[in-house]
């Protein structure tokens, strides 16, 4: 039997496991698309000192210490001082809200990156502008613009769902196509980072190692309150997916530390962010890694792309033959 955390009723509950069909999907239709906000609006309470120890908790929602800004300025407010969060001046690190709170607590796939991008905070900005104005209540802004921004943008999204697609996860979720993770099944989508909050180096959107993550104060406590104290609230049978190494290595650290079970982490795509060149497509196997530019930067990675991309094939393959 599986704890689970009731957000209406601010209570733990507990659901025997069972397979996916369509009366659990009923069933997980109707937890998922709560939220915490009801129980926990902490604005006043984000600090990097003293970091919590790791108990299930939802995500910190800190919507309302930021609603004035982002109903005025939306995008414009991204990565300024009115939505900074916190800053260490020692490591070059600063870490912006982000409204990506909301939690589908049924999710049957967890996407989880390393933080944050500028497109996805714009996107997400400007959706909670909308809602605000708009007259929605939080937890429909913040689903919303979960919804909107996570892993948003042009290139970023289109080589995800390629991804998912390629590797038959619509039929492991028992959907019609990926895109619907963002439409119409969207209940069945958990999308998290590391540090689910924009972290930034060094005046750049942070890309380092996930060891860089727990040498930082600031990203530290927030992979520790926002991301790993969220996990066992999530269904034990939710299936995991890293994009990129650091993810990854954050999963592994998570499962070591009984907050996930290691057989629902299924491995790592490649990560589909604009920087990324051709790493999608060796991933894929659509382009050879002989066929590289010598100076292209995705050659350094092609040992774990390709491993990558084994391990994912393989965690597939087992998860179809017991479903």
């Amino acid at each position: 039997m599986a704890e689970k955390f009731n957000y209406s009723s601010g209570a733990l509950s507990r659901h025997a496991p069972g397979r996916l069909g369509t009366a659990r999907q009923t069933s997980m239709a109707k937890s998922a698309v709560e939220s915490p906000y009801r129980i926990l609006c902490r604005q006043n309470e984000y600090s990097v000192t003293n970091p919590p120890s790791i108990n299930p908790s939802p995500q910190p929602v800190l919507l309302d210490r930021f609603r004035a800004v982002l109903s005025r300025d939306g995008a414009a407010a991204a990565q300024s001082l009115p939505t900074r969060l916190s800053a260490d001046p020692t490591h070059g690190d600063e870490l912006f809200y982000v409204p990506f709170e909301h939690m589908n607590l049924g999710a049957r796939l967890v996407i989880v990156g390393i933080t944050p991008g500028p497109n996805q905070i714009a996107l997400a900005y400007n959706s909670v502008q909308a809602g605000l104005n708009g007259g929605l209540d939080d937890e429909s802004i913040l689903a919303r613009a979960k919804k909107v921004g996570s892993f948003g943008g042009p290139q970023m999204r289109p080589k995800l769902l390629k991804m998912l697609q390629a590797f038959g996860f619509p039929e492991l979720l028992e959907i019609g196509d990926a895109a619907e993770l963002w439409e119409s099944a969207s209940v069945f989508l958990h999308a998290t980072s590391v540090v689910p909050h924009a972290a930034i180096r060094n005046s750049k959107p942070f890309a380092g190692s996930f060891d860089d993550v727990l040498e930082s104060p600031i990203m530290k406590a927030s992979f520790e309150r926002d991301f790993a104290a969220t996990l066992p609230l999530l269904s034990s049978e939710a299936l995991y997916v890293a994009l990129g190494p650091t993810p990854l290595d954050a999963l592994d650290w998570c499962a070591a530390r009984g907050l996930l079970q290691r057989e629902q982490v299924m491995g790592a795509f490649a990560h589909p962010s604009n920087n990324g060149g051709s790493q999608v497509a060796v991933y894929l196997g659509e382009k050879s890694p002989g066929d590289l530019h010598p100076k292209d930067p995705v050659r350094h990675r092609v040992a774990w792309l390709l491993a990558a991309a084994a391990r994912m094939r393989q965690s597939v393959a087992d998860h179809r033959a017991i479903a």
